[in-house]
Parts: C-alpha cells; sequence; structure tokens
C-alpha cells in the first residue's frame, strides 16, 4: 500500500514530536506523512491554553481529525499512539482510514482494566477532585512509574519536561467510560473494517497487554496483536525503536 498516505496522531498531553522518529522513518521510504495535532495543543504552557483546553472533548479532536484526513486524496493509514490509536478506531467507524497501526492505544468503551496497577491509576482520577473541570498537566512520579518505566531517568525527564496539560474531560472520557453519558468511546463494529495492528508493549502499565489484547479480540479478523517484549507505554521512543517502525511497515506493505 505504497501509495496511502499516513497520518500520525499523538497521545494526551503531547503534540507530533512524539511521532517525530516513525514520521522520518517513512518519510526516508518514500511516504507521504502527515502530523495533525489535537485542538489547541500547538499552545504553549500557559494560562490560556488551560483555559482553551478546559471542556475539550475526545468527540472535538476526532471531528479535527476527520477534517483533515477529508482534505487528502487517499485514505490514509493511520499510525497512532494511546490516545492516537483510540482515534484512529473511532476514525474507522467514520469509514476515514484504509487502516491503522495502534502503539500501546487508549483503552475504548467496554474494556475493562485487567491488572491492579490499572485499576489504582484509575483510583488515583477518583481522589483528584473534578479534574475533569481542568486542564491537569503530567505528574513525574506517575508518569515514570506507568508510562516510561523501561526508560532511563534521564529520558524520563525529557519526555515529561516536554509534555504539557490535557483537556481534564479527555481524561475522564478516557478512564471513566462507563459514566460517559455521551459514550464518546464507543465503536460501531458494524462499520469499523478497516485492518488494525496492535502493537503492544509487554511492560506497558497504562494499558498492558492483557487489556489491549481484549481491545484487539473484539474486532476478530480485522485485528493482528503484536506484544513486544520489554517495551513501555512510550515505546515508539525507547531505545530500539525502528523495530517497531520496521514491523509496521511490513505489515503495512502486506496489507
Amino acid at each position: 500500500m505504497n501509495n496511502a498516505p499516513l497520518v500520525f496522531l499523538h497521545g494526551t498531553n503531547a503534540e507530533p514530536w512524539t511521532m517525530a522518529p516513525f514520521r522520518t522513518f517513512f518519510e526516508e521510504r518514500g511516504y507521504e506523512c502527515h502530523s495533525p495535532t489535537y485542538r489547541f495543543h500547538e499552545l504553549p504552557d500557559s494560562e490560556a491554553r488551560s483555559n482553551a483546553l478546559k471542556g475539550l472533548s475526545i468527540s472535538d479532536y476526532v471531528d479535527d481529525c476527520s477534517a483533515f484526513i477529508e482534505t487528502l486524496d487517499a485514505k490514509p493509514v493511520v499510525i497512532g499512539h494511546s490516545l492516537g490509536g483510540l482515534i484512529a478506531q473511532l476514525l474507522s467507524a467514520r469509514g476515514l482510514i484504509e487502516a491503522g497501526v495502534l502503539i500501546n492505544s487508549s483503552i475504548i468503551n467496554g474494556t475493562l482494566p485487567t491488572t491492579d496497577m490499572e485499576r489504582a491509576l484509575g483510583k488515583g482520577f477518583m481522589s483528584a477532585g473534578r479534574f475533569w473541570e481542568e486542564a491537569p498537566g503530567q505528574d513525574f512520579e506517575l508518569l515514570a512509574a506507568y508510562g516510561l518505566n523501561t526508560m532511563p531517568e534521564g529520558q524520563q525527564h525529557e519526555i515529561c519536561d516536554r509534555l504539557s496539560t490535557e483537556s481534564g474531560n479527555v481524561l475522564y472520557e478516557l478512564f471513566f467510560w462507563m459514566y460517559d453519558v455521551n459514550q464518546t468511546t464507543k465503536v460501531d463494529f458494524e462499520k469499523a473494517k478497516a485492518p488494525l495492528l496492535f502493537l503492544s508493549g509487554r511492560e506497558d502499565k497504562v494499558v498492558p497487554p492483557s487489556t489491549s489484547r481484549t481491545m484487539a479480540e473484539r474486532y476478530g479478523d480485522l485485528a493482528t496483536f503484536v506484544e513486544i517484549e520489554g517495551r513501555c507505554h512510550y515505546m515508539q521512543l525507547e531505545t530500539g525503536w525502528e523495530q517497531l517502525a520496521q514491523q509496521s511497515l511490513t505489515w503495512i506493505e502486506h496489507l
């Protein structure tokens, strides 16, 4: 599928730089690549950014991505990390993508946690007050334990320092989909027909393989699940990320 453009979608609190190594890898192999960002995520850390993010929904981000994709000449293959993987699944249900590579995708509606650490993370949000009305930033200790746990401490700080605030409502929709009256992350499986490659880091504590696999299984033959040994949630930025990029390339070329 060398003619399909590629669209790279990042995770929460982030910007396109978190997908830059992958984009460079594919550009060097002749692919047309695009790296849109979500609403207001281009703004620097500031009160203005936080105010702009408050109340935003994942559905706003999906709308933004949909509008961007509709400007392309062909349906793209979406390569999404974390929240970007979830958005790729929702875009599939809109019939907008040719295929998706999901790097430690966030969970969709109906996917339950399978580990004590996942449940502890949700409990932590429960004790954070009305976080859905705010735009929380990244806590280093939490991020290091859950998302960057296989990386050297120096790299953990480097990544955390570049991440920013996120809509608390988006985080609520991710972690508490069962209470979301809008059912924002619910996928219409009757319409989601794009093949999906689920890449799951074995040491990911945010969406561990046991949880990711249950999500992939809901797609039946449309999904390919691959567990990557020794990798964390941000494995696209870890040493050896080229292995993931090559696996993605091989899968895309055989579609």
